[in-house]
């Protein structure tokens, strides 16, 4: 299940260089909610401009780093650059399909995709 259907008062947070998604998240299937963090360049890149889950870290080739709420899922928005620090256009890509919420704890789902700007 995506990740923010289990969860309340999602947004990021700059922290140590990274950027770190924060939430209280539910518990089981109950009502109990807790804090729970993911920093999120341990699992998502900059590959040359685009957003890839293949490698990690992309905050310090980023700008204007937001979250955006669609009916499909929460985006990560951001501007990227490529290796050469040139600006590439506003990249995206949809975190519900690569994060779930397991008792309590945000987590990485295993694999990646490349996803451009919608």
């Amino acid at each position: 299940m995506s990740f923010e259907k289990s969860c309340l008062d999602i947004r990021l947070e700059p922290r140590y260089d990274c950027t770190v998604l924060l939430a209280r998240a539910r518990v089981d299937e109950g009502d109990e909610y807790v804090d729970a963090e993911l920093f999120l360049d341990q699992g998502i890149t900059n590959d040359n401009g685009r957003f890839s889950r293949d490698s990690s870290s992309f905050t310090e080739s980023a700008e204007n780093i937001h979250l955006e709420f669609r009916d499909d899922g929460v985006w990560l928005i951001a501007d990227l650059w490529d290796h050469l620090r040139r600006h590439i256009e506003r990249q995206a890509i949809n975190l519900s399909e690569h994060i779930e919420n397991q008792d309590g704890d945000l987590d990485f789902l295993i694999g990646g995709i490349n996803q451009s700007y919608k």
